[in-house]
């Protein structure tokens, strides 16, 4: 009987062990996953940005470059244009993950 209450928690303690690990790697792949989602978020603003330049069309009506916060899938991107320093800063953002990106240019 002692053998048997023995190897119980011996199993309990390995299967609470596995259950912590199991949703502890879930954990860091969603991580992942909306680190990734953040910088095609990003990558979209920065695209968005670059045809306002290089169409001199300014859709939004906020200076040619400048994309207001935007909402696609489970993110938000938004990109911010520097006429000064000629650069451009796309943000991306999936619940907690931020992701930047920033290209500075001499023509387009």
């Amino acid at each position: 009987l002692i053998i048997t209450i023995i190897m119980l928690s011996f199993f309990t303690i390995i299967g609470l062990s596995l259950i912590a690990l199991l949703f502890s790697r879930i954990t860091i792949v969603q991580n992942e996953v909306d680190r990734q989602e953040a910088l095609y978020l990003a990558e979209a603003g920065l695209a968005k940005a670059l045809n306002e330049i290089r169409t001199d069309i300014d859709y939004d009506k906020d200076g040619i470059g400048n994309i207001p916060t935007t909402k696609l899938g489970s993110g938000t991107f938004y990109a911010i244009h520097d006429y000064k320093t000629s650069t451009i800063t796309a943000f991306g953002e999936v619940n907690k993950s931020v992701r930047t990106i920033q290209i500075s240019y001499s023509e387009l």
